[in-house]
């Protein structure tokens, strides 16, 4: 550690031992039981700066003790404005798709059919159409469109 530090150091820590330093009602007590070190340490003159500022005056020294009141630091305070916050710009939301029709959601175009009357060469739908089978899973419908068979269900 330097000696500029160590100064620094020791002028930086000006109330560490004030309550010793300080006359407080009830202290003789307390000065009675202080340790022989913080007696000795009591005895020394305060730290102050030789003339030309880089070493201390007189060594070993202790610190000063804190002033009473401690006066607060003049710093200027700084307030700062919040930012101006924009609202976002409203959009227009797009029109609504027509709605389908009960008939669609009633019987929606691709839903599967239940078949019946099932045998080796096909079934009947519900409405009595014939539905040829053309493989396994495969069948073909009265208006010739190739649909999947699930069992007895039926989706082109």
């Amino acid at each position: 550690m330097t000696p500029r530090a160590a100064l620094c150091l020791m002028l930086a820590l000006p109330g560490a031992l004030a309550a010793a330093q300080a006359p407080v009602p009830g202290a003789a007590k307390t000065a009675a039981s202080a340790s022989p070190e913080l007696r000795e340490y009591a005895k020394l003159p305060v730290c102050t700066l030789s003339a030309d500022g880089l070493r201390l005056a007189v060594e070993p020294c202790r610190t000063a003790p804190a002033r009473k009141p401690m006066p607060r630091r003049p710093v200027a305070q700084i307030i700062q404005r919040m930012p101006v916050v924009k609202q976002a710009p409203q959009v227009a939301m797009p029109a609504a798709p027509p709605s389908p029709s009960l008939q669609t959601l009633l019987d929606p175009p691709n839903a599967p059919k239940a078949l019946n009357n099932c045998g080796p060469t096909g079934c009947n739908d519900a409405s009595g159409a014939r539905i040829n089978n053309a493989g396994p899973g495969t069948a073909i419908s009265p208006s010739g469109k190739v649909c999947n068979r699930n069992g007895v269900w039926l989706q082109c």
